[in-house]
């Protein structure tokens, strides 16, 4: 049985009967949580996001086979431990466009969790429990004040999506370097001084708005790229080793003001094109 009350300008929560499966009450006006919800041990699916609730109860632990969440677009400043009791979950937490500090150690507890969105918050770290979501497909935490990644991120062995643009970051963990399996990577508005090389079965980088200045020949080990965004950075020569990337379709360079464009460039794949 399901509870559908979507954009329906609700201030209060609904009432809620016995045996729920899903709640879904996304873009509403609601401030306070039921306590009723709390109760509900049947529920698989939760979507409260897009309203205006600040608390979340340390109750939420008893959901235990919730599979779904999303509490993105409210004003919760807090996310009590007892998240991590939530073991079920495994497609997605979204928790982005809140008002979190900071994110408990507890959440290393979601082990089949997929999809995990923290962007649009205030996080200046992360736990070094993020390090166990080895199912983690996509990770998202645009928008925070990260300054570094816990090295744990090495063990995020099934992660494809990384979106860190505009924070604070300077440098990737090693391990996160040498991933054998991120497909994509946006770092934009960061203050990253290289490329990560290492990353062999990326097919797009996002570096725009770095502190960039040189591009390294360990371009070359990136055979799968076909995009790499490089533009806002200081780099000055293009690497030879640029033509070895065989599926190449988009070379970004704008906005390198004292770059130079070698004669070779017009040997690269026909299908890709460049922008100076």
């Amino acid at each position: 049985m399901k509870l559908i009350r979507n954009n329906k300008g609700l201030s209060e929560f609904p009432d809620i009967p016995n045996g729920l499966t899903e709640i879904s009450l996304f873009n509403n006006e609601i401030v306070t949580v039921s306590e009723e919800l709390w109760k509900e041990q049947t529920l698989q699916v939760l979507n409260i996001s897009a309203n205006k609730i600040e608390v979340i109860s340390k109750e939420i632990g008893n959901l235990i086979n919730l599979r779904m969440i999303d509490l993105g677009h409210n004003q919760i400043k807090f996310i009590p431990k007892e998240i991590g009791n939530l073991k079920a979950l495994d497609s997605y937490l979204y928790l982005h466009n809140n008002e979190l500090t900071e994110i408990p150690e507890s959440i290393g507890n979601l082990t089949k969790l997929r999809y995990l969105n923290l962007s649009m918050n205030e996080l200046n770290e992360l736990p070094t429990s993020i390090g166990s979501l080895s199912k983690l497909v996509e990770l998202k935490l645009e928008e925070n004040k990260l300054e570094y990644l816990p090295t744990s991120f090495e063990h995020l062995s099934s992660l494809r999506e990384l979106h860190l643009q505009d924070n604070k970051l300077t440098k990737l963990p090693k391990g996160l370097i040498n991933h054998v399996g991120l497909r994509f990577l946006n770092l934009e508005n960061n203050q990253v001084e290289e490329i990560p090389t290492g990353i062999i079965a990326v097919r797009e980088l996002k570096l725009r708005n770095n502190n960039i200045q040189s591009i390294p020949k360990e371009i070359s080990n990136l055979k799968q790229l076909r995009r790499i965004d490089l533009r806002g950075n200081d780099i000055k020569e293009l690497p030879i080793e640029i033509l070895e990337l065989k599926n190449l379709e988009r070379l970004d360079l704008r906005w390198n003001e004292n770059i130079s464009k070698p004669e070779w460039l017009d040997q690269l794949n026909e299908e890709c094109i460049v922008y100076f």
